[in-house]
């Protein structure tokens, strides 16, 4: 039997559509981005060219663990890149922050190739709300998003999207202001990772999420739509669909949930009464 290594090309010659320009865009990112990709060696094949040896671009994976004072409240796999905000983000989106707690430090307390523990120091006040949402609930009539806002913002979406084009590996999610002006983007290999890095985002940069749009390129079942409220955000656009109780949690919460958003279309499930067409 023939051995397989010998009908192995080696491709010297990069694709003229394809490698060169992933390569050129990897040896171009910055050392932090660039930290949450690797090379590794694979081999392609098709009808036409066979058998090649070549180098692809994926993504990388970390374990991080997350501990809130001496207590534990998780383990994700995350790019990594954006790891304080992860964890504040996480904390806050899955209900663990209490409206009048305030941080005072954040810690990496291990790290080597196989794990990262980072610790949120905080300080626990008398008083908490309800549900551990960290905003106040806002009047119904508050809310009024601006048709031209979310074209602005669809316009942007396919950009928004670097290490994706590279390795087709991670989600994305943006935090944008009221006007569709980008405040900060994120890839990561989890959408609710994404997602909880813009909202740890905001909070770390003393920025009111409730006057901000959380843009995802994830789906929104119930789960990520539970972070985006507890954040206290009233506003989600994600290109991906969302599901049955996705939908009615939205409703219920009152907030804007658009999905299957293009440059020239969306669908609305939740919120129509806050959008604004006529302007």
């Amino acid at each position: 039997m023939e051995n397989t290594k010998n009908n192995i090309v080696k491709s010297n010659k990069p694709n003229k559509c394809n490698k060169t320009s992933r390569m050129e865009r990897y040896n171009n990112l910055d050392k932090e981005i660039k930290d949450t990709i690797t090379l590794r060696d694979a081999y392609s094949w098709d009808e036409e060219k066979g058998l090649q040896n070549k180098k692809d671009i994926v993504v990388v994976e970390q374990i991080c663990e997350f501990y809130k004072n001496d207590e534990f409240k998780g383990k994700v796999l995350a790019s990594p890149h954006g790891l304080k905000e992860l964890l504040v983000g996480h904390i806050i989106s899955e209900g663990n922050f209490k409206k009048d707690e305030s941080i005072t430090e954040i810690k990496i307390i291990e790290e080597n190739e196989k794990i990262i523990k980072l610790k949120l120091y905080m300080e626990n006040k008398q008083f908490t709300n309800e549900n551990n949402k960290i905003i106040e609930e806002n009047e119904d009539n508050d809310l009024n998003l601006k048709l031209s806002t979310v074209k602005k913002i669809m316009v942007q979406m396919p950009t928004m999207s670097n290490i994706w084009e590279l390795t087709g590996g991670v989600h994305w999610a943006g935090l944008f202001d009221m006007e569709g002006n980008k405040l900060i983007y994120y890839e990561d290999i989890g959408r609710h990772n994404a997602i909880d890095k813009v909202i740890g985002y905001a909070k770390l940069n003393n920025l009111d999420i409730s006057k901000c749009i959380i843009v995802s390129s994830g789906r929104q079942p119930t789960a990520m739509v539970k972070k985006v409220i507890n954040a206290g955000c009233r506003v989600i656009i994600t290109k991906s669909p969302s599901t049955n109780h996705g939908i009615d949690l939205a409703n219920k919460e009152k907030i804007v949930l658009l999905c299957f958003a293009r440059i020239n279309r969306f669908m609305v499930y939740s919120g129509l009464e806050y959008i604004n067409f006529e302007e």
